[in-house]
């Protein structure tokens, strides 16, 4: 009889289990992109990961935030995947808060993974040492002269850092402000490059954001721990920028909104735009009202185009790609 109603059991639970297990992902949206929201219990350190619209969610102003939570006594760190591979190229990403302030448990990581020994991260962490550097740069798998470490110690919330990947070398950077090359020595935080002896494929590679736990030990402050970032520019986001040159007078980077650019123009009394595609013909042109304005691209093809802002008597030009 015991055995028959374990055998009931198993019966009619078995397709719930099942379902449980089948269950989707959860999906957001952020920067133009899809992204996995993960669940479960896994690595890195065993981390319990959670998909809650409490751990991860896209606010009004189009920001992404992760949120390490206790919940009744068990600690739940946060990521997301981007559901489309990426590959070679530039991916740069807009924090919107302060990693240097993270507890020394903690950890933030941004970085481009295709599997165990593939993968390139910045990282912020003091990883559980109280006089240790917070953040670095690293090529895994994680050896001497694959890693470079650095303190990080900021007096705003926002800051820019980048991995341009190449198939024989990965250049990577952080520095202060929001924009798609620091625009002055000043402005830089830290820069390395490390250089491959072997071409690196960038075949099935994703872009993950994650806050977790060193040794899944929890916080030592006791206290939640949040990564807020404005917008991510990769090669697989809908609009990139290709200029070399940078501005001091304007900040420009894709929006969070699908197939907008985002501009801001400091200290301009007239501000207008004039976008063209790469045979000169004028697409769109309109006088700005204030020093903040998007422009949009979802109506227009894939290809090459060039952007003019003028900025009181400053003419700037910009070259932008849209992807997709």
């Amino acid at each position: 009889m015991f055995r028959l109603f374990i055998v009931l059991i198993l019966y009619f639970f078995s397709p719930l289990i099942t379902a449980q297990q089948n269950k989707p992902l959860k999906t957001i949206h952020f920067a133009g992109l899809d992204w996995y929201v993960r669940s479960g219990q896994g690595n890195p350190d065993d981390n319990a990961w959670l998909d809650s619209s409490n751990s991860v969610w896209v606010d009004n102003l189009n920001r992404l935030h992760l949120k390490l939570r206790e919940i009744n006594g068990k600690w739940y760190a946060a990521e997301v995947r981007s559901v489309q591979p990426t590959h070679y190229g530039t991916h740069r990403f807009y924090i919107a808060n302060r990693p240097d302030l993270l507890d020394k448990n903690v950890v933030a990581g941004i970085f481009i993974y295709k599997g165990h020994n593939q993968e390139m991260d910045i990282e912020f962490s003091k990883w559980r040492q109280d006089d240790a550097p917070n953040a670095q740069f690293v090529v895994q798998p994680e050896k001497i002269g694959n890693v470079f470490r650095f303190n990080l110690k900021l007096q705003g919330d926002y800051t820019t850092h980048l991995i341009d990947w190449q198939p024989n070398h990965i250049d990577f950077e952080s520095f202060y402000g929001h924009n798609f090359r620091s625009p002055n020595p000043n402005f830089e935080i830290a820069r390395w490059s490390y250089q491959q002896k072997k071409l690196i494929d960038d075949h099935q590679y994703y872009i993950h954001i994650n806050l977790w736990l060193s040794k899944n030990q929890p916080p030592n402050n006791r206290k939640d721990a949040e990564l807020i970032l404005a917008s991510i520019d990769t090669p697989i986001s809908p609009i990139t920028v290709k200029n070399e040159t940078v501005y001091k007078a304007v900040t420009l980077y894709p929006n969070q909104s699908y197939d907008h650019l985002f501009a801001y123009v400091y200290d301009a009394k007239k501000v207008s735009y004039a976008l063209y595609n790469f045979a000169n013909q004028l697409i769109k042109k309109s006088k700005v009202n204030k020093n903040n304005f998007e422009i949009d691209f979802s109506n227009l093809q894939k290809g090459d185009y060039k952007l003019f802002i003028q900025h009181d008597t400053k003419k700037y030009i910009y070259y932008l790609q849209k992807n997709y």
